[in-house]
C-alpha cells in the first residue's frame, strides 16, 4: 500500500485482520506499508478489497496492489532455519583513541600484506644484498701495507739453475759444494753447464718456465767475473739473483754455516691528491652498486600503494573514516622498518666484504645514519611517483627505471660541473642544488664523500704512509658534516628535508585534491562550457516534460530549502559532465530528499548515469553542478565530514585480496572505532549475517564473486554510517545468499540508516526500495514508491488460472468467453495444459470485483485455483527502458512524459 501522512496504519491492520486473522504486517517504512495474506483465505479477498477501495480516503490509503510469493522466497524460507540477531556497534572512542587504533589498523594491514608477500621481499632483498656482494667480492677495500717478501727462489716452487764455473779448480769446487749445499736446501736442482750459459738458455726451452736464475764465473790472473741471468717473467728475479750471489759468496768467506737473507719490502706510500682521486676511483664502484641495488629495492615500495589505489580499496578506507596522515604515515612506518632490517644487512655484506672504513671506529652509525635518511628522503618519493601510474608491475618497473637513470645522470652531471671550468658559480650553484632534491644522489655522493674523507684521515694518520703535510692537514680539519662541497652535511640535511617536503606534498595533495578538483570542474570548465553552450544545456536541462512526481520533488526542495537540509540526504540540481570530445552529459538536474530510514533505489540500463551519480554521492567524482548534502554538510565543501557519513559497497569490489574476510572486518571495525575487547564478537556476527563463517579464514581472493559481495557489503553497512551505498550488491549470489544480504540489509535501514541502491533486480528493488527512480539518460523520469509505481504506470492485472486434471476443453472454451465477456479487453497471453495466463486491463476493474468474479467463477468453470497480481516493478522498469512488454500502447505512452 502507499499511504498518506495522515494515514491510521493501526485501523488499517484491524480491517485487514477481520477479514483474515492470520494476516502479518511485513513492512512499515515512509510512504509504503504491506502486509502477508495467507493464500487459503483467497475466497475472502473479494470483501476486503472492495472495503479497502470503499474506506480508501477515510485510511489514508493513496493506493494498493497485490503480488504473489516468488520461488525465491520459498527457497529462502525452506533454507533458513534460525535468526540471527545483529548487535549494536559500541561506538564512542574519542579522537586520540581512535587515531591510535586506526593507525594500528593500518600498520597491521602494511605488516600482513609483507607477510603475505614474503617471497616478493625476500625477492627483493636479495636483488639489493646479493648484488652488492658480488659486485664488491673482487674489490679490494683494504689499506694495509703489502708485508716484506724475502728473496727466495721456495716461492717459485722447483726450479732448475743452471751454472758455468771456469778457472781456479779450487775455487770452483767450493763454489759448486756451496751452491749445492744452499740449492738442494731450497729443493733446486742445480745443473752444470758445459760452455756457454746463454746459448743454454736460448736453446733449452725447458728453461723458459723452469729456469729463474743462472749464472757464471770466469776466473782470471787479474779478475774474477760472475754472470748472473734472470728471468724477467717472475718479477723478483732480479734481487733474486744478487740474494744467490751473496750467500754463495758469504758461505765460501765464512763456512757452510752462513746464510744472508734478503727482503723485499715496499717504500712507505704518500698521501697526496693522487692517492685521494685513486681512493674516488674505488669508491665509486660501492657507489654506483648502491645505487642500483637500491634502486630495485626501494621501488617495491610503491606496489601497496598503487595496488589500494587501483583496486579503489583506499577509497573505501578514506570513505570508512581513516585519517590521510594515518593512512601514509602507518605506511612510512612500516616501509622504514623493513628498510631498516635491509640496511643492517647491507652493513653485513659491507663486514664480509671488507669495506673497513664504512665500519670501523663507530663508522658504522654515520652508515646507518646516511642509509637510514635515504630511505626517510626516498620511501614518499616513491609515494609520490606511484600515483602516476596504474598497475602495480608497471609501477614497480618503471619507477626503477626512472629511479636508476634518475641516480646514475645526476652523479655524472656533478661530476661534469665540478670539471668544467667555464662554468658560473651561480649556474653551477643552482644546478648542485637542484640535484638535492633526488634521494639517490644524496645517497650516492653522501657515501662517496664520506668514505674519501675517512680514508684519507685514515692514510694521514697511519705510521706507514708518509704524509704530505699541507694536503693531510686540510684532510684532517674537514668535519664529514661540515656544509663544504667536499663534506656530507648539505646531502644529509636535503634527504631530511625533501623526506619532509614529499610527505608534506602527499598529505596536500591528498587533502586539497578535492577542492581542487571541484574549482576546475565546477568553475573553469563549467564556466567556459556554459559560455559556448549555453542554448544546448538550457534544452538539455530542461525540466519541462518531467513527471509529475519528479517535478513535485524539484518543486518542494527549491521552495523549502531548509526543510531539505533537514534530510539525511539531499541531492539538489545534480549535473555531471565529462569534458570531452564531444562532452557527455552523464547526469541532468536530478533533484531528491532522503529521510532516515528509507532505502532509496536507482534503477536504470547501463549508461543511464547511475554509477556516475553512485561516484558523485561517495566523493569519487566531483559534481559539475548541484550538491550533495549528507546529514546537512555539503559533499563539495565538506568531503572529509561526508565521507564519515557513510559507507559504500561499489560495483566491483574494493577488497585487500591477501587478506581473510574476519581480518578485513576487523581492520575495518578498528577504523571505525570499536572497543578493542567488542571487535571479535562483532565481526563474528556480521560474518554470521551475511553467511560468510565458512570462509571467513580463507584468503579474499580464493572467494566467490557472490561471496565477495556479501563482504563488501559488510565492509559498508559497519559502523556509525548514516548513509549506506550499494551498488549491485547482491551479483552473483545464489537466492539463499542473496536473501540473507536483503534481510541484513532491511535491519540496517530499521536501525536508521538510509540505504541508496543500484541493482538490476526488480525484485531486489521491490523486497528492499521504500523508494525508487528510473533514470533513464541521465535524468528521473519517474520516483516514488514501487507499489506507487505499479499504481501508476500498470494498467493491467495479471491473471493465471489452473483447470482440473478432469476438464473438458468444452468447459475451458466456455470460460476463455466468459472473460473476454466480463472484462473487455482482456488478453489470453498463454495457455498450456490447463493453465491460462491473462492480462486484464484495470480501468474500470477494481481488485475487489476481480476477485469476486474469479470467486464466483471457481466451481461454474471447476478451477483448482486462480491468481491475481499486480503488474511487476521490472515490467514497469522495462517501460520506460523502451522494451516491449505487455502494457498496451496506452500505457506506454501514459508512462514516458
Amino acid at each position: 500500500m502507499v499511504k498518506t501522512l495522515e494515514c491510521d496504519v493501526e485501523k488499517i491492520s484491524e480491517l485487514i485482520k477481520n477479514y483474515i486473522p492470520t494476516a502479518e504486517m511485513e513492512m512499515n517504512v515512509a510512504a509504503e506499508l504491506s502486509f502477508i495474506l495467507p493464500k487459503e483465505y483467497t475466497h475472502r479477498f473479494s470483501e476486503l478489497f472492495a472495503e479497502i477501495e470503499k474506506r480508501q480516503e477515510e485510511l489514508g490509503i493513496i493506493g494498493f496492489g497485490v503480488s504473489m510469493t516468488t520461488m525465491d522466497e520459498v527457497f529462502f524460507k525452506g533454507s533458513m532455519n534460525s535468526d540471527i540477531n545483529d548487535s549494536d556497534s559500541p561506538l564512542g572512542t574519542s579522537t586520540w583513541i581512535l587515531y591510535a587504533q586506526q593507525f594500528r589498523a593500518m600498520l597491521i594491514k602494511r605488516a600482513v600484506f609483507s607477510w603475505r608477500n614474503w617471497k616478493l621481499l625476500l625477492l627483493q632483498l636479495l636483488a639489493l644484498l646479493g648484488l652488492m656482494y658480488l659486485m664488491m667480492r673482487g674489490i679490494s677495500f683494504s689499506t694495509a701495507r703489502e708485508p716484506a717478501r724475502v728473496m727466495d727462489l721456495e716461492q717459485y716452487r722447483e726450479t732448475i739453475v743452471p751454472f758455468s764455473i771456469s778457472g781456479d779448480p779450487d775455487l770452483t769446487q767450493n763454489l759448486t759444494k756451496n751452491l749445492e749445499i744452499m740449492l738442494k736446501a731450497k729443493k733446486q736442482e742445480l745443473h752444470e753447464v758445459q760452455g756457454d750459459v746463454q746459448g743454454y738458455l736460448l736453446k733449452n726451452k725447458k728453461c723458459i718456465y723452469s729456469c729463474i736464475i743462472a749464472f757464471s764465473l770466469t776466473v782470471t790472473r787479474d779478475k774474477k767475473e760472475f754472470t748472473f741471468w734472470f728471468n724477467n717473467e717472475a718479477y723478483h728475479s732480479p734481487s733474486l739473483s744478487l740474494s744467490v750471489l751473496d750467500n754463495i759468496i758469504f758461505m765460501s768467506l765464512s763456512g757452510s754455516d752462513a746464510t744472508i737473507t734478503v727482503s723485499n719490502k715496499p717504500q712507505p706510500q704518500r698521501v697526496t691528491e693522487n692517492k685521494y682521486e685513486e681512493t674516488s676511483t674505488l669508491i665509486l664502484q660501492i657507489v654506483f652498486n648502491l645505487l642500483f641495488g637500491m634502486s630495485i629495492f626501494t621501488s617495491g615500495f610503491s606496489l601497496m600503494t598503487v595496488t589500494e589505489r587501483v583496486s579503489k580499496a583506499k577509497h573505501i578506507q578514506f570513505v570508512s573514516g581513516v585519517y590521510t596522515f594515518n593512512f601514509w604515515l602507518s605506511a612510512l612506518l612500516w616501509d622504514l622498518i623493513i628498510h631498516f632490517v635491509a640496511c643492517a644487512l647491507l652493513l653485513l655484506v659491507f663486514l664480509i666484504t671488507d669495506v673497513d672504513i664504512l665500519l670501523e671506529k663507530y663508522h658504522f652509525l654515520d652508515t646507518m645514519l646516511i642509509l637510514m635518511l635515504f630511505g626517510w628522503s626516498a620511501i614518499p618519493f616513491i609515494y609520490l611517483l606511484s600515483f602516476w601510474y596504474n598497475t602495480s608491475t608497471g609501477a614497480y618497473i618503471k619507477i626503477f627505471v626512472f629511479n636508476h637513470c634518475l641516480g646514475f645522470m645526476s652523479i655524472i652531471v656533478d661530476a661534469v660541473v665540478n670539471i668544467i671550468p667555464d662554468i658560473s658559480t651561480s649556474t653551477k650553484d643552482f644546478i648542485l642544488n637542484s640535484l638535492l632534491l633526488l634521494p639517490l644522489y644524496n645517497l650516492g655522493l653522501s657515501i662517496y664523500k664520506y668514505y674519501n674523507i675517512q680514508e684519507m684521515k685514515k692514510l694521514c694518520t697511519s705510521s706507514e704512509y708518509v704524509s704530505d703535510t699541507k694536503f693531510c692537514r686540510e684532510i684532517l680539519g674537514i668535519s664529514v658534516y661540515s656544509m663544504s662541497q667536499s663534506s656530507i652535511g648539505r646531502h644529509v640535511i636535503a634527504m631530511a628535508a625533501t623526506g619532509a617536503a614529499y610527505l608534506f606534498l602527499i598529505f596536500l595533495l591528498e587533502l586539497t585534491s578535492w577542492n581542487l578538483q571541484a574549482f576546475v570542474y565546477r568553475c573553469v570548465l563549467f564556466g567556459i562550457y556554459k559560455i559556448f553552450s549555453k542554448a544546448r544545456l538550457s534544452r538539455e536541462l530542461s525540466a519541462e516534460s518531467e513527471d509529475e512526481d519528479v517535478q513535485n520533488e524539484r518543486e518542494a526542495i527549491l521552495q523549502h530549502p531548509q526543510e531539505s537540509l533537514n534530510s539525511t540526504v539531499l541531492i539538489k540540481e545534480l549535473v555531471k559532465i565529462y569534458f570531452k570530445v564531444p562532452p557527455i552529459l552523464a547526469v541532468r538536474n536530478i533533484s531528491v530528499t532522503i529521510q532516515k530510514e528509507e532505502c532509496f533505489g536507482l534503477l536504470g540500463l547501463n549508461g543511464a548515469g547511475k554509477t556516475t551519480t553512485f561516484q558523485i554521492l561517495t566523493g569519487e567524482e566531483v559534481a559539475t553542478s548541484g550538491d550533495v548534502f549528507i546529514e546537512g554538510y555539503s559533499i563539495t565543501e565538506n568531503i572529509r565530514k561526508v565521507r564519515s557519513k557513510i559507507g559504500y559497497c561499489p560495483q566491483f569490489d574494493a577488497l585487500l585480496d591477501f587478506m581473510t574476510p574476519r581480518e578485513i572486518l576487523t581492520m575495518y571495525a578498528r577504523v571505525w572505532g570499536l572497543p578493542e575487547n567488542s571487535i571479535r564478537p562483532y565481526v563474528d556476527n556480521l560474518l554470521e549475517m551475511l553467511y560468510l563463517q565458512p570462509q571467513a579464514e580463507k584468503f579474499i581472493y580464493t572467494l566467490s564473486g557472490g561471496s565477495k559481495r556479501r563482504l563488501s557489503t559488510a565492509v559498508a553497512i559497519m559502523g556509525k554510517s548514516s548513509v549506506v551505498f550499494l551498488d549491485e550488491p547482491s551479483t552473483g549470489m545464489d537466492p539463499l545468499a542473496r536473501r540473507m544480504l536483503w534481510n541484513t540489509v532491511i535491519r540496517t535501514r530499521e536501525s536508521g540508516k538510509v540505504i541508496i541502491i543500484t541493482s538490476h533486480s526488480m525484485e531486489e528493488c521491490e523486497a528492499l526500495c521504500t523508494r525508487l527512480a528510473i533514470m533513464v539518460q541521465g535524468k528521473f523520469v519517474c520516483l516514488g514508491s514501487p507499489q506507487h509505481l505499479k499504481n501508476k504506470f500498470g494498467n493491467v492485472y495479471i491473471m493465471n488460472v489452473k483447470f482440473k486434471t478432469d476438464t473438458g476443453d468444452d468447459v475451458i472454451k466456455d470460460f476463455e468467453g466468459f472473460i473476454a465477456q466480463v472484462f473487455p479487453g482482456s488478453e489470453l497471453k498463454q495457455e498450456n495444459q490447463g493453465i491460462l495466463n491473462y492480462y486484464i486491463p484495470s480501468k474500470d476493474n477494481s481488485w475487489g470485483k476481480v476477485f469476486g468474479i474469479l470467486e464466483k467463477a471457481k466451481e461454474e468453470y471447476n478451477l483448482e485455483d486462480y491468481s491475481i497480481s499486480q503488474i511487476t516493478l521490472e515490467q514497469v522498469f522495462l517501460t520506460f527502458a523502451n522494451v516491449d512488454n505487455p502494457e498496451s500502447d496506452h500505457a506506454k505512452a501514459k508512462a514516458v512524459p
